[in-house]
């Protein structure tokens, strides 16, 4: 393992291209600030890393990322060299996870640049690149050179995506079974508190969904946003549109069984 902080890089002389910050408040980590500030689309290398010290056919750089007002379509590239002349690469080019590329604003997150080298030798180079299609600022924090030792350690940062796509399918599983429920019940006129409790907890669960998918896209688990927003949605907008409507029917079957005893009376 490996690890590169801008400070000591700077020292070493190794910084080529942005400025090296000071850290923030709460915070001991130097900054890597690289600016675009042209229309037209910008290439700059970050980090060279000669003979990295790689010995697994697996490996990735991580780190955290931070960017402000990047246009259009930016990603982080990591170009492995390897004896004879091949060159290949790695870009975070993802919609969403560690491997998400560079649009907007965000706050820090972490990112990963992994690459499979199985069946060639070890890489002799290693270039990082700030790749921007227009006008941004990015900030890069320490970043870090580890090797994968086993296929399901999580490589090419596939175990969050995973796990965020089981979460979902289980979350709207459960969302559709109790909303199954709810309609029979309904329809037939039984359980009325039973059902309006699960209403009423299904729009709370909702509402938290919401609240927390709006931070984790703020944050470095951003592949779980979309399916607490969906399971917000589900989950909230769908019940309270339907509570009225369960209301009413309760309300016209009670009505319907008090009309019936004053007949048979």
């Amino acid at each position: 393992m490996q690890n590169f902080r801008w400070d000591e890089l700077q020292k070493q002389g190794r910084v080529a291209a942005g400025t090296v910050l000071s850290p923030e408040s709460g915070s001991s980590d130097y900054r890597l600030k690289i600016d675009s500030t042209g229309p037209r689309p910008s290439s700059v290398t970050a980090l060279t890393i000669d003979r990295p010290q790689i010995a697994a056919p697996r490996y990735k750089l991580t780190g955290t990322v931070r960017y402000d007002n990047v246009e259009g379509i930016g990603y982080l590239e990591m170009w492995n060299h390897f004896p004879g002349g091949g060159q290949y690469f790695s870009r975070t080019l993802a919609e969403q996870g560690p491997m998400m590329k560079l649009h907007g604003t965000s706050g820090w997150r972490t990112f990963v640049l992994p690459f499979d080298a199985t069946g060639s030798p070890p890489p002799t180079r290693l270039v990082v690149n700030v790749v921007l299609q227009g006008r941004g600022t990015v900030y890069l924090g320490p970043l870090e050179l580890s090797e994968e030792t086993s296929a399901s350690s999580g490589f090419l940062g596939n175990g969050v995506d995973q796990l965020a796509g089981v979460a979902g399918g289980v979350a709207g599983a459960v969302v559709g079974c109790v909303g199954a429920i709810i309609g029979v019940l309904t329809s037939l006129g039984r359980a009325r508190r039973l059902v309006l409790a699960s209403a009423t907890l299904l729009i709370a669960l909702g509402v938290l969904a919401f609240i927390l998918g709006i931070v984790a896209f703020a944050s470095s688990h951003a592949s779980f946003s979309p399916w607490l927003l969906l399971f917000g949605f589900l989950s909230s907008v769908l019940p309270l549109g339907l509570l009225p409507v369960i209301r009413k029917r309760y309300e016209e079957i009670e009505l319907r069984a008090m009309r019936a005893h004053d007949l048979r009376a």
